[in-house]
This record gives structure tokens, sequence and C-alpha cells, in this order.
């Protein structure tokens, strides 16, 4: 390996490491755990080592962009989010319909799954738009994000799981309206950034090609 080689490639790239323990030091809705590691240098030289690194071992999870052709809008949500209270003292923050992976379930279920609990919309059509670690410093967390073809006519007030105290108000947001406010600053969380910035690029061209399917297997039938 020569100095060069991390700095030459502009993708993430392997690292050899070695886990000589992990421990969990929390067990709650996120465990908490501790990991201690060596890892080789980037130069190539040696390793370092042995260090302990603490993060919330999350795991998979899935975000939603629900789109609206007709309308040329997409549904953002707003609930109540512990660290936006107690950093922003802004607390009923905007998002996008997003969660966990249950155990046994594929990335695509849990995404129409989502939905369906955070918005009350039945997905159309979707597909894979890419992945993102949200913080690898901090947390495993690894998010697929998801564009979604949805019909907003009957978008409902009020959503969210009875059973894990979620008050969660689906809002149907134009585009540009949206990419606005995230260049304005208004919108801080990570997931809606990062999604509204990927639309502007790209989303309604994908969106285009996705709903065309839509109109394929209408003709079909």
């Amino acid at each position: 390996m020569t100095k060069g080689h991390y700095r030459d490639q502009l993708a993430d790239q392997h690292l050899d490491f070695r886990i000589i323990a992990t421990e969990t030091l929390h067990d709650g809705f996120r465990p908490f755990q501790a990991t201690t590691l060596t890892h080789e240098r980037l130069d190539g030289e040696g390793e370092l080592g042995p260090l302990r690194r603490e993060y919330l071992a999350t795991g998979e999870a899935v975000v939603v962009i629900p789109y609206d052709p007709a309308r040329d809008a997409i549904v953002v949500i707003r609930q109540f989010r512990i660290a936006a209270a107690l950093v922003l003292d802004l607390a009923a923050a905007l998002e996008l319909p997003a969660g966990l992976v249950d155990p046994g379930e594929d990335c695509e279920a849990a995404a129409l799954r989502e939905l369906e609990e955070e918005t009350g919309l039945v997905a159309r059509a979707i597909e894979r738009c890419y992945r993102i670690l949200s913080s690898p410093g901090l947390t495993t967390e690894h998010a697929t994000i998801y564009l979604a073809i949805v019909d907003t006519a009957d978008l409902t007030d009020s959503a969210g799981k009875d059973d894990e105290h979620e008050d969660i108000r689906p809002i149907l947001a134009r585009v540009d309206d949206l990419i606005a406010a995230v260049d304005d600053g208004r919108i801080e969380n990570a997931f809606l950034v990062g999604c509204a910035h990927w639309f502007a690029r790209k989303g309604r061209a994908r969106a285009q090609v996705l709903s065309g399917t839509l109109d394929r297997e209408d003709d079909a039938s």
C-alpha cells in the first residue's frame, strides 16, 4: 500500500482492523456498546491501538421520499424529537418517514411499512435510491433511502402508532418550497436535508421513470 492510496480514490475503502472485545454498556431502545480494537494505519506502516470506541448498535434503517408527481410535492412529517428539543428548542421537527428494519424483514418491506404507519399512504411504486451511514462515529445505523410514488388525494391529518406514543402530522410540501427551506437553513434533520439535495438533482427524473412503470402496467391490464 502506498501513502497516497487513500488520497487517490474518492470512495470509501477497506482498512484492516481486529476486534479484541465487545461489551454492552446499556441495553435500551438502542444498545450502547463498546468495542476494543486495533486497526491498520492509513499509511500502511503498522497499526494503531488497542483503542476503545463506544457507539449505538442500531443496524439497518430505511428512509422514504414519498413523492406525488401529480402535485410535484413530497410528503414530510412533523413529530417530537428529543435531540431537536434539547439542542435547538425546536422540538416539532420536520423529517421524512423512516424507521428501523425489523428482524427478518427486508428493507423494501420496512420502507413500505414505515410509509403507511407514518403517513397513511400506500406506495404505488417504490425503488431504492442510495445508502448512507447516518453518523459512523456514533452509531452503526445504515440507512437505505427509497423513492416512493404516492397519491396524496386522501392524505391523513395525523398518523403514528399509539403503542409507540407517536404523534405524527404528515405535511404535503411542494418540492421547490421544501428545497428552499433546506437551502435557507430552516430544516436541520440530516436525512431530510440530504434527501432534498438528492431530489433536487435527480428526483424528478427518477420519479418520471418510476411512474412510467405504472403507466405500462395500466396499459397491460
